[in-house]
């Protein structure tokens, strides 16, 4: 029997849930959805603002200005004695922006009744320490500062005016600015351009309710963006991280923005930045950033200098520096900057009479271009090429490095009067037929006090000074007789030499046979005469004998460089040079046998004021004590008795200097070289398509050096003899000693290895003691 066993299922069980409504399903669905995008979004927003937050801090915090290098004269020194007209004076004082005001009140400000200036000086720093700021009392007599005092009547033995900013260097396309605290900004202008931008900056937080409220309803009337309701934190965010496109995304973008920047930073912080940033106009490529840098390039003062009513005008600009642009639409600048006045008048920063008076005053713009800072192009050419070789052009454009020039400004300015009067002297009518250019050094320390590139003071363009390469004619002599006078036994200055017609053969057939200026031969000459008189034939002579590379050889050694082809006329000056060549080839003979490198820059210093670099003076012996103080002499008799004697009556009797006429074939060129003790000079005259201009070193070169060189303060050169040379007696054949009062004697320095121990009878005699001597001269 089989058991059978059955288990029992449990029953199954039925879970019955009401069914949701379509409608309700799908509300729960969006609710649900809703939520997760509220969520994605606050996400989002958060990971924006947390970036947003993250840029602004790092760009405020890290942040360093876009500063050019900027380029400085050296100071000004004033002291009683000193050659100055008062048309130098008047000069100087509209370069450096002194506004002539009654009593001199205020620094940057100036007085004058007839040839006396009592001038209100800025302070400094610099590397000598400075000076304060103080008024001195400046009397002209003469050409001269006849006297130098403070305003209380002391006497003052030296007084220095500030540097002038002459350059700045900076990228083709880079924005400018001068960097102001707010501790030295006007108050009048921090109060004006809250009452006019932002009244509310000391309360909100980034942003003004009430401002985009009125924009708003601005914005309405006029069916567009008119207006943005903007706060000064808001203009700040816009010029420092966004662009200034009027869009809503870009308005949108600077809201949180500015809110960040207010939440981190202090408002004195914000509205310093803003000062420097802000953009207030365009000079050709660079754009014009900052209130420091505005006034400079509106008015040619520093900002602290500025009154009112020039703080309206600036103020004004922002709603637009394009549209109200002084100089471009002037009258609709002095109404928005007449509205800037009446609103500080309404906000109590003005009284009645003087928001009257500053309503009445002009702008007081300067043109454009008229500030120091385009003052001497030329030189600040050179500075740009010497600063080239140092530093890449990002350091140059951006770090804001203060580079301390050489230039002078009173020998500058001497310089531009001479060119541009004698050449309107000579060519009145043909303005763009005759040129020039100069280069005026200091032959001791190498420094580059003037540059001069154009008749036309201060153009820009074609720098002749340092590009205009012409033969340099007899400006090579003095080198060749150098050459000679390194042979002490075969040539002295006594030495004499044929002045008659020479004849060179060259290549292919040719023959070379230099003409003397005059058409005439004067048969032998002593070596010093030949010099002095510039004679083409007798000078020739002498090249070809001591020889071409010998020549050469003492070109290299002056500091010529490139190639120099050995060809015959180079010893009349066929190689061409720039006028600042020459005047390096000139420094050893100015300064008795010592080559100084020309330097534009004494330093570099960095934006904090600490030095980066110096440029200290450097001199190598390159010539002999002896031959050098021979060539120097040499010179020293073509302003006495040669091609330079013209100077006679136009520099002082008692200065003794030395120069070199120079003329080119067909005279295409006119050249004059010439020192003192402390001035180098050299004055290249010409046309600019290198055709005959018909001039003459001696008749237009040599006017403009003389005219300059009698501007500045000289000291002579030294005639007494160094070691090695004494002073002889030779006689007119050039090749015996002779004595004083003997027919035809005449006086040189020698080197003592080229006295002659031979003498002529009378010589012989008189030189010599004893019986016979004293017979001699006592009865013959």
């Amino acid at each position: 029997m089989r058991l059978v066993m059955s288990v029992a299922k449990p029953p199954i069980e039925f879970i019955y849930t009401p069914r949701m409504p379509k409608k309700a399903r799908r509300s729960f669905i969006s609710k649900s959805l809703i939520l997760k995008l509220a969520v994605v979004a606050l996400v989002v927003m958060l990971a924006g603002l947390a970036w947003l937050d993250a840029r602004v801090r790092s760009r405020f915090d890290s942040h360093q200005w876009q500063l050019p290098a900027r380029v400085y004269a050296r100071p000004v020194e004033l002291y009683a004695g000193r050659v100055l007209s008062q048309r130098h004076v008047d000069q100087l004082l509209s370069l450096l922006r002194y506004r002539e005001q009654s009593g001199a009140p205020t620094p940057g400000s100036y007085s004058r009744s007839g040839g006396t200036y009592l001038i209100h000086t800025r302070s400094f720093r610099d590397s000598d320490g400075g000076e304060p700021a103080r008024q001195i009392r400046l009397r002209l007599a003469d050409g001269r500062i006849s006297a130098l005092t403070r305003s209380d009547g002391a006497r003052l033995p030296v007084a220095r005016l500030e540097p002038m900013q002459i350059g700045s260097i900076h990228p083709g396309h880079s924005e400018d600015r001068i960097l102001v605290r707010l501790a030295d900004t006007p108050p009048m202008l921090h109060d004006m351009l809250l009452a006019t931008e932002d009244r509310q900056f000391y309360e909100h937080h980034g942003l003004s309710f009430r401002g985009l409220a009125r924009a708003m309803v601005a914005n309405l009337r006029s069916g567009g963006l008119s207006q943005g309701g903007s706060t000064l934190t808001q203009q700040l965010v816009k010029n420092f991280w966004l662009t200034r496109d009027r869009t809503l995304s870009r308005k949108l973008l600077e809201m949180p923005m500015a809110v960040l920047l207010e939440l981190h930073y202090e408002k004195p912080q914000i509205i310093e930045t803003y000062l420097n940033e802000v953009y207030l106009g365009q000079d050709g490529s660079r754009a014009i950033h900052g209130m420091g840098l505005a006034a400079q390039f509106y008015f040619g003062r520093p900002l602290e200098e500025l009154e009112p009513h020039h703080f309206a005008l600036l103020v004004g600009m922002l709603k637009g520096p394009s549209l109200y642009d002084p100089r471009r639409r002037p009258e609709r600048a002095l109404a928005r900057r007449n509205v800037v006045l009446q609103v500080s008048h309404e906000q109590g920063l003005l009284t009645d009479s003087e928001y009257q008076a500053y309503s009445a005053r002009p702008l007081e713009v300067v043109p454009r271009g008229g500030a120091a800072l385009y003052a001497f192009p030329a030189f600040v050419d050179l500075v740009r090429r010497q600063l080239a070789r140092d530093y890449p052009p990002a350091v140059l454009s951006s770090e804001g490095l203060h580079i301390h020039a050489t230039l002078d400004v009173l020998a500058q300015l001497a310089a531009e009067d001479a060119l541009a009067r004698v050449l309107e002297q000579r060519d009145p009518k043909a303005a763009n037929k005759l040129n020039g250019a100069v280069v005026i050094t200091a032959p001791d320390q190498g420094d580059v006090l003037a540059v001069v590139g154009d008749r036309v003071p201060r153009s820009t363009g074609f720098n002749r000074a340092l590009d205009a390469v012409r033969p340099i004619g007899s400006l090579a002599k003095p080198a060749v007789l150098l050459t000679a006078l390194e042979q002490p036994k075969r040539y002295s200055l006594a030495t004499l030499v044929e002045d008659e017609p020479i004849e060179v053969p060259l290549a292919h057939g040719d023959v070379w046979a230099p003409q003397n200026f005059d058409k005439q031969s004067r048969g032998p000459i002593p070596l010093v005469q030949a010099l002095a008189q510039s004679r083409n034939q007798a000078m020739a002579k002498l090249g070809m004998d001591v020889g071409l590379q010998p020549l050469i050889l003492t070109l290299k050694r002056l500091g010529v460089q490139g190639n120099i082809p050995a060809y015959p006329s180079i010893i009349l000056g066929s190689h061409p040079l720039s006028p600042f060549e020459v005047a390096v080839m000139y420094q050893p003979l100015a300064t008795g046998g010592f080559r100084t490198p020309l330097r534009s820059i004494t330093d570099v210093l960095d934006l904090a004021g600490e030095p980066l670099a110096r440029y200290p003076v450097s001199a190598d012996p390159v010539i002999d004590q002896g031959p050098a103080f021979l060539t120097q002499w040499a010179m020293i008799q073509v302003m006495r008795a040669g091609t330079g004697q013209s100077m006679l009556g136009v520099l002082p009797p008692d200065i003794v200097v030395a120069g070199k006429t120079g003329t080119s074939d067909g005279y295409r060129d006119a050249w004059f070289a010439g020192f003192s003790g402390n001035h180098l000079a050299v004055v290249w005259v010409g046309r600019d398509d290198n055709q005959p201009a018909g001039v003459a070193g001696s008749s237009a070169a040599l006017p403009v050096w003389g005219a300059l060189m009698a501007a500045l303060p000289q000291r002579s050169l030294r005639e007494d003899v160094p070691p090695g040379v004494e002073w002889v007696w030779m006689d007119a054949d050039g090749q015996r000693r002779s004595a004083e009062g003997c027919d035809g004697a005449l006086r040189y320095p020698m080197l003592t290895t080229s006295i002659p121990e031979a003498a002529s009878d009378c010589g012989e005699d008189v030189s010599q003691g004893g019986i016979k001597g004293w017979f001699r001269r006592i009865f013959d």
